[in-house]
């Protein structure tokens, strides 16, 4: 996956680019659909749930971060 950061959107958040198969974006845009949430906004939860499930744990200045971002 190749990280970069995109001054062009209005997020600091830097940006990942990833491949994936069509069965998990297909899930991806199920689960969107759902939450009525941007593809963006979904892959983040979902990367989240999973690395706090392998025992990481996030800041609340980080969590604060994303609701901001998801507002505009």
């Amino acid at each position: 996956m190749a990280m970069s950061t995109n001054e062009s959107v209005a997020t600091s958040k830097p940006k990942i680019n990833a491949y994936v198969s069509e069965e998990i974006n297909k899930a991806i845009e199920v689960e969107m659909a759902k939450e009525r949430r941007s593809k963006s906004q979904m892959v983040e939860l979902l990367l989240e749930e999973a690395l706090k499930a392998r025992g990481y744990e996030f800041s609340q200045a980080a969590q604060q971060d994303d609701q901001v971002d998801e507002s505009r």
